[in-house]
């Protein structure tokens, strides 16, 4: 089995040293500013040395996902699972724990023991609306965010052979019929983009709940719901089979996705999006933590990888563990005041 190999990299500082008491006095501080960066890259190489000579991991990997096969986050877990496979020489299985618009399998990781054995992916910020907006076992500190590999759009579908063709037909109607159209989602993203757009829009709509966007495309390709809110990579499916993309919620358009129009462009000011997040428990030991963090970042860099995502039409965006939890603490400050002003719809 493949021992995870940290990076090895050590800064050396020179400090010049000075002649006097006045030039002593006056090079102090850099002198404290040099043997606190010493002391950094010393905790940074000592962390990677420990990663380095774990053995790990000792058996296979499972990897829950709370959402049905099929979907983005699905399709995202799987990606990196192989990957994960590949990269460590042992067997990682996808688990599907779908139900409660993702609370169900992310309560299981939550759970799980913390021993790198268990990890999660999930689309950010479900689980952070699942919290402030319910009763729920886990809170947003019962996980370790260790990287993320995409960032998505949130759009609104149009089913075949539906009468909207436009964000203003799907406006209109719903201004004269209160609660008639129905709009799918599966996760708390979408519900939150729902009633966001209820909001500005001045509409009011009937939120259906999926327990995961295979089974939430099915039901708008079926007739089941008038329109759908997924993620912007579920396009080329919903158009080949008739269907339509109303809006993106993105400031401008994306080139992979440039022939639809975003909902900024329409007249509303929306982005949302869901970016999928890998994640171990809690209390995960500090060296199987920089083990998996390092193997990210390895994985991260890696084009085969991007090109996957690309192939399976995910725009990629990777953000190591730092990057990952300096975005999620300023998204959940941004995301509160639309969870309070909508709490009574939850």
């Amino acid at each position: 089995m493949k021992k995870v190999l940290g990076l090895s990299s050590v800064a050396l500082l020179g400090v010049l040293a000075a002649c006097g008491n006045n030039a002593e006095e006056n090079n102090a501080p850099a002198d404290n500013a040099a043997n606190n960066n010493t002391a950094e890259n010393n905790e940074a190489s000592e962390n990677e040395e420990a990663a380095a000579d774990i053995d790990y991991p000792e058996g296979p990997i499972e990897i829950i996902v709370p959402y049905s096969a099929g979907g983005g986050g699905d399709t995202v877990a799987r990606i990196i699972g192989d990957a994960l496979s590949e990269e460590l020489d042992t067997q990682v299985n996808i688990v599907n724990r779908e139900g409660a618009g993702g609370e169900i399998g992310i309560s299981e990781m939550a759970a799980a023991e913390p021993d790198g054995h268990t990890l999660g992916v999930f689309g950010y910020p479900d689980n952070y609306v699942l919290e402030e907006t319910g009763n729920t076992d886990f809170t947003f500190d019962s996980f370790e965010y260790l990287a993320s590999f995409d960032d998505v759009p949130h759009a609104l579908f149009a089913a075949p052979d539906s009468e909207f063709e436009s964000i203003e037909d799907l406006v209109n109607y719903a201004e004269e019929n209160p609660g008639e159209v129905t709009i799918g989602e599966s996760g708390a993203l979408g519900l939150l983009k729902i009633l966001a757009f209820e909001d500005q829009a001045e509409i009011d709509v009937s939120p259906v709940n999926y327990d995961g966007g295979g089974e939430l495309i099915n039901g708008l390709l079926g007739g089941h719901i008038d329109i759908a809110s997924s993620s912007i990579t579920a396009a080329p499916e919903i158009v080949d089979a008739g269907g339509e993309p109303l809006g993106y919620a993105a400031p401008e358009r994306l080139e992979m996705f440039d022939e639809y129009p975003t909902l900024e462009e329409q007249g509303y000011d929306m982005d949302l999006g869901v970016r999928r997040v890998v994640v171990a428990p809690a209390d995960i030991p500090d060296e199987v933590r920089d083990a998996l963090t390092n193997v990210m970042d390895e994985l991260g860099q890696s084009e085969e990888l991007e090109e996957q995502f690309t192939n399976a039409d995910l725009p990629y965006n990777y953000l190591d563990y730092d990057e990952l939890n300096d975005y999620l603490n300023n998204t959940n400050e941004s995301l509160q005041p639309i969870i309070d002003n909508n709490q009574d719809d939850f």
